[in-house]
């Protein structure tokens, strides 16, 4: 007589759907993130035209700013002191987006 493990093959699917799900549900996550982080730097962003908060959007890489003297207002120069709204976003935001990232991988996981 044979040994039979039962559930094994739907036990190794659900292992092999583990890398799939984590990355799919972590992408989702992580680009909602991406918006949080960018909503929020809008807000902090100085505003005396509205450009620089309005050029400010998710990314593939993370969140982007269009206009060119982003990174001038952000870290300043000699001649203007810096009005930092993006470092101030991800540092607030940050945590926040990594937690969520963590709970929605884990809860796909375990409905699994």
């Amino acid at each position: 007589m044979a040994n039979v493990i039962i559930g094994l093959p739907e036990a190794m699917a659900k292992i092999a759907a583990i890398p799939v799900v984590a990355e799919t549900v972590g992408e989702t996550a992580l680009t909602a993130g991406k918006v949080e982080v960018a909503a929020l730097a809008r807000a902090l962003a100085p505003k005396r035209t509205g450009a620089l908060a309005g050029s400010i959007v998710p990314v593939p890489e993370g969140v982007g700013v269009v206009v060119p003297y982003a990174g001038y207002v952000e870290f300043g120069t000699v001649n203007m002191d810096a009005e930092p709204y993006l470092g101030p976003a991800l540092e607030r935001a940050g945590p926040i987006v990594g937690k969520e990232v963590t709970e929605s991988v884990k809860t796909a996981l375990y409905a699994l």
